[in-house]
């Protein structure tokens, strides 16, 4: 399905869910007498009225959410375990376990007030926060892991349901926040369309099917601040991010080819910078408007967080969970253990600037 038509479905469908949640909208005899008057036109009609599609649309969006009930997932147990985990491992530094905990599980309860200021100050709060960036890292570090089966058709097959039962355990497990929720039908959709040959799958596509499928089960979710941020930043990064990437100057193949050192030339380490900056603006730039509507600050030094903190975040938790799964062996421990200080010595850094 071409983004143009997925869009012209996901939009008026969410745009009534939002509808319903601005107005508290209960009770659904007005939207479902919409949706049975427009569906009434539409069986008698002629000819196609798009109009009367999105129409409808819209109403069964405000139906959905006028009939909505409250979903609640998660397993405190679990969380106390793999916290009680992290505390038994031998780290050397006593920060390190209680941020581990905060990364992985979203608990905060152990950190110190200097380091969760740290991070508020330096714009890096969203780290602490249970999010889709967190299930992506840990699922492309699974990803990587799973290649260990190798490139046959059974081999992608069971590779992909690996990877996307791990994600949907992690999830529940986790509380089933809305933003884990958006990541989660990101990997499902994405490894959906790649067990598809010759069908495509555009990041718009995945953004507008997960809104939509999201919102069928739990229209509740677009109250959420985590709800709307995840989707705001996801919108920066799918149409915002490609633009701000393609200003960066491209050499043309046949030049490159004819370099010494081509193959260090394709590499190009300040292309990938210029990536990371064009994520870390588009993603400001879309969400930045509702930072300062319900938080009333904005991070000054977001571009520095999203260079530095970002890529050492990336690392540790892999390390973290490669700890885990290996038996905590002492050279892991130890270089899990400087990585975490090292995230840490970076945000008090820019915090205080």
């Amino acid at each position: 399905m071409k983004n143009g038509r997925l869009l012209s479905i996901s939009l008026p469908f969410v745009a009534g869910v939002a509808c319903g949640a601005l107005c508290n909208v209960s009770g659904g005899v007005f939207p479902l007498l919409v949706i049975t008057a427009c569906m009434a036109v539409l069986t008698l009609s002629k000819k196609y009225d798009r109009w009367l599609i999105l129409v409808m649309l819209f109403a069964l969006g405000l139906f959905c959410y006028s009939g909505r009930c409250p979903i609640a997932v998660g397993n405190d147990a679990f969380i106390l375990r793999f916290n009680d985990v992290f505390d038994r491992i031998p780290f050397e530094d006593g920060r390190t376990a209680p941020l581990l905990r905060a990364l992985m599980t979203g608990d905060r309860s152990g950190l110190d007030r200097e380091t969760v200021s740290a991070f508020r100050r330096s714009g890096a709060s969203h780290l602490l926060a249970l999010s889709g960036l967190h299930l992506g890292i840990i699922a492309m570090f699974i990803r990587y892991l799973l290649l260990l089966l190798g490139n046959s058709r059974p081999a992608e097959i069971v590779r992909a349901a690996l990877l996307v039962g791990f994600c949907l355990a992690y999830t529940i497990a986790c509380g089933a926040s809305p933003s884990l929720v958006r990541a989660l039908l990101f990997i499902v959709l994405q490894q959906v369309a790649a067990l598809s040959p010759g069908r495509r799958s555009s990041p718009a596509d995945r953004l507008c099917l997960a809104a939509t499928v999201q919102l069928s089960f739990d229209p509740g979710a677009i109250t959420s601040v985590a709800f709307q941020l995840s989707y705001l930043a996801m919108i920066g990064i799918v149409f915002i991010a490609p633009r701000l990437e393609a200003w960066y100057p491209s050499v043309a193949e046949k030049e490159i080819n004819r370099r010494w050192l081509s193959a260090a030339l394709k590499l190009d380490p300040l292309r990938r910078i210029w990536k990371g900056v064009s994520v870390a603006i588009a993603c400001q730039l879309t969400t930045a408007p509702l930072v300062l509507l319900r938080f009333g600050n904005f991070p000054q030094y977001f571009l520095l967080t999203n260079l530095l903190a970002m890529p050492v975040c990336e690392l540790l938790l892999p390390l973290a969970l490669l700890t885990l799964l290996l038996g905590c062996p002492p050279p892991l421990v130890w270089i899990t253990n400087k990585t975490a200080i090292i995230l840490l010595d970076i945000l008090g850094v820019i915090a205080s600037l």
